[in-house]
């Protein structure tokens, strides 16, 4: 009986000493773990549903599915609301057969059945079927966060031509709610201290972050410790939640924002990309240097309200650059690399381009210019792996920065690309 397998299964992890394991077990075991606990969480979701489809809920005399889950079970309420919904999604059988042989973690199974159910009414059996299979395979190759991104413009592999339009009229909706939503809370504790809490759209978060963000830059260590009258090492033990915490209060003692500490000229900066045939009508949609998306329309709402920094671009995509000669690169060209490449390059890395240092593709000291065709942002980490000499990196033939592993990562070496350059590919006619 299955009971009596998942309880021999269980036995068997409660026996496990992993410190009998050698590295290549411990990683091996790791994943089937990994694998085995997604199995599981898929059949407890079939099981929900099949409990709310039984009434067990109201037999039991719990208020809901998710209350009955969670109180059988033990799980959070969060966790049992999780997978009740998942259970109550349908026509996404690809998505539910991968998550069940542990294909698709929990999370991934999530992000793409949720997806595919918001597609538009207009979107066919065939539609779907192709946008999912699609989505699976880039679960595969890309982590949760970037498959989230991806996930949320796979329109576009059933209607590029449309998908714009409909991600814009999406998104103006989601601006409506936002605005609606805005709060914030500011109370003295009376300590000494006040505690505060907001709700705020993502794209003033994205303005607020990257102030942050350029405080706390690790190439600012030295002026944060002096600042704060402490050593450079007791700094770097706070934890991050105390360095954004004293970021913020530093924000708040340097307004106007023209005060602010500068990392490359870009610290406080979150440039908006919007086509410029969008941006008169107010069709369509804008994406900023943190890669959150806007309607047009919003865009519109900021060119009247802001500074515009005029980038031109070759055929609506790439900012050219009439090349310099000067060793590093000026604050214009740090925001046209921020627009461009939104942040360090290196693939799964997130840090944002107040966090990144312009890298010369081709060493300034062996002769490549100061140029975009020449930049990419790198984060003082894979900065310095770049420079070691094992990890390279190149400008691709269609102007999108590529790393190169070493031949012990990968023998044939193939090039990589950060997954924010990832483009839908549209299904066939």
């Amino acid at each position: 009986m299955i009971v009596d397998q998942l309880s021999s299964v269980s036995d068997d992890l409660a026996a496990l000493e992993p410190w009998t394991l050698t590295g290549g077990e411990v990683r091996e075991v790791a994943i089937a773990v990994v694998r085995a606990r997604t199995c599981l969480d898929a059949a407890l979701s079939r099981l929900a549903g099949c409990a709310e489809d039984m009434g067990l809920a109201k037999d039991d005399g719990a208020t809901s599915t998710t209350v009955w889950l969670a109180g059988a079970t033990g799980i959070s309420k969060g966790e049992a609301a999780k997978l009740v919904g998942l259970a109550r999604v349908s026509g996404v059988e690809a998505s539910q057969a991968a998550w069940a042989r542990g294909d698709l973690s929990t999370d991934q199974a999530a992000v793409i059945m949720k997806a595919i159910d918001a597609l538009p009414d207009w979107c066919g059996d065939e539609e779907r079927a192709d946008a999912e299979a699609h989505l699976i395979r880039l679960a595969a190759e890309y982590g949760l966060d970037d498959l989230k991104r991806l996930a949320n413009r796979v329109l576009e592999v059933i209607d590029p031509d449309g998908a714009d339009e409909h991600l814009g009229e999406q998104l103006r909706k989601q601006e409506q709610k936002a605005w609606d939503a805005t709060r914030m809370a500011i109370k003295d504790r009376g300590d000494g201290t006040t505690r505060g809490s907001f709700i705020t759209p993502n794209a003033a978060a994205d303005t607020l972050r990257a102030a942050l963000e350029g405080i706390i830059a690790p190439r600012r260590t030295a002026a944060n410790a002096e600042h704060h009258g402490m050593g450079a090492d007791d700094w770097l033990a706070l934890p991050r939640d105390r360095k954004l915490g004293h970021a913020f209060t530093e924000l708040i003692t340097h307004l106007p924002t023209d005060a602010l500490p500068q990392s490359g000229g870009l610290a406080a900066t979150v440039a908006v990309t919007v086509d410029v045939d969008d941006l008169r009508t107010g069709q369509g949609t804008a994406t900023n240097t943190s890669g959150t998306n806007l309607s047009a329309r919003n865009a519109q709402r900021l060119a009247c309200n802001a500074h515009l920094v005029a980038l031109y671009l070759e055929n609506g995509t790439r900012v050219i650059d009439h090349g310099m000669t000067k060793r590093l690169y000026d604050r214009h060209q740090r925001l046209a690399l921020a627009v461009r490449d939104k942040g360090c390059v290196f693939p799964d890395c997130d840090r944002p381009p107040a966090w990144c240092e312009a890298h010369h593709l081709s060493f300034w000291s062996e002769g490549g210019p100061t140029d975009l065709n020449n930049a990419a942002l790198l984060c003082h980490f894979h900065h310095f792996l770049v420079h070691e000499g094992e990890w390279e990196a190149r400008m691709g033939a269609d102007g999108i920065p590529e790393i190169i592993p070493p031949p012990r990562i990968d023998p044939e070496r193939r090039p990589r690309r950060h997954a924010r350059f990832t483009k839908q590919e549209p299904r066939a006619a």
